[in-house]
């Protein structure tokens, strides 16, 4: 009888070591770093967040290496169920939970926002969000359903040509309404940027501009960057991304590359050909001395330019970075400054 239950004894204390065995190995999965991957693409593949990839593997930067081993969080961690989880509406009508997935753009576009309003609403230093947090939001849940059977109003412009900014409108909604360009909708109000405010006035009819001369150059920000695109609209567009995700060979604001995201930006004013960064290179022309909307090139893992972006003036430029998405550096970043191979003003 007692060799009998100690049989049992050791059975059982095998069979548990096998069953541990068995959940360290389900926790400890692992995947080989290839070609074209970033933590940002790895943590959306397996429903995990790049801070928690860096965590579980000790990683001090958002630096990856091809063949290099990273371990991945398990299911029960990290993935979500299998029930889809649809953006919830803000609870108070002014914040909103951070789901899994969400990015600050995405977040912007939901509530008809910039990025940059939406950190500066909430305080962000960086790109940075996390499943859970609360952000504050002022724009309308586009994904959300009326709750009200009320027509909506026809936006209408005053006697003397004007339009009272809403929430939730946008520099493209309010130029759509009044069958304006965007550029236009600028130029008549002054306009520097696509950040607007409720209740601000707008001018939305070509007669009501002042008879300030058009033609006079601007003394603080070049105009035109080689007389085609206009520097002013060639940077606002790109900041209006900053946010995106980084997307192998991506060339939309779904997620973009580096030179997919130059392509994107100056084809909102020219009709151009999408280059590689080795094109662009080759068809623009060297500067000693960058000027905002000039294209700065960098050498990060072959010979010749592999990397680019749009230079902003004070030694700051924008771009797709493989895991930051797009984002504003420095030059003289330790990082950036080792691997800069000069600027170019491109010109088709």
């Amino acid at each position: 009888m007692k060799k009998r239950q100690l049989a049992l004894s050791l059975g059982a204390i095998v069979g548990g070591t096998f069953l541990y065995q068995a959940s360290v190995e389900a926790s400890a999965s692992t995947v080989q770093v290839k070609a074209g991957d970033t933590l940002w693409s790895l943590s959306t593949k397996y429903h995990t967040t790049v801070d928690v990839l860096k965590s579980v593997n000790k990683l001090s930067s958002n630096t990856i290496h091809i063949g290099q081993t990273l371990s991945i969080p398990s299911a029960s961690t990290s993935q979500p169920s299998n029930k889809e989880e649809k953006p919830s509406a803000p609870a108070t009508g002014s914040t909103y939970k951070v789901q899994s997935g969400d990015t600050l753009w995405k977040v912007a576009t939901r509530f008809n926002m910039s990025v940059e309003e939406l950190k500066r609403l909430n305080a962000l230093s960086s790109n940075i969000i996390y499943i859970n947090q609360t952000l504050k939001v002022n724009g309308s849940n586009s994904a959300s359903t009326p709750t009200t059977s009320k027509p909506a109003e026809t936006p209408s412009k005053d006697a003397n040509g004007t339009y009272k900014v809403q929430r939730g409108d946008s520099l493209s909604k309010i130029a759509s309404t009044f069958h304006m360009s965007v550029s236009e909708l600028k130029q008549i109000n002054g306009l520097t940027s696509n950040t607007i405010y409720v209740n601000q006035q707008l001018k939305v009819s070509k007669s009501s501009q002042t008879t300030t001369p058009t033609t006079k150059p601007s003394t603080s920000t070049p105009s035109t960057s080689n007389g085609t695109l206009n520097v002013s609209q060639m940077i606002s567009d790109a900041k209006r991304y900053i946010g995106v995700p980084y997307k192998w060979g991506g060339t939309t604001p779904s997620g973009f590359d580096c030179s997919g995201f130059i392509y994107y930006v100056t084809k909102q004013q020219i009709s151009t050909t999408r280059y590689t960064t080795a094109g662009y290179w080759s068809v623009s022309t060297p500067v000693s001395n960058p000027q905002p909307g000039d294209l700065v090139f960098f050498n990060t893992y072959s010979s010749g330019p592999t990397h680019m972006g749009i230079y902003l003036g004070n030694r700051q430029f924008i771009h797709a970075g493989s895991s930051t998405g797009v984002t504003i550096a420095s030059l003289d970043n330790s990082y950036w400054s080792k691997r800069y191979l000069g600027a170019k003003r491109f010109s088709k």
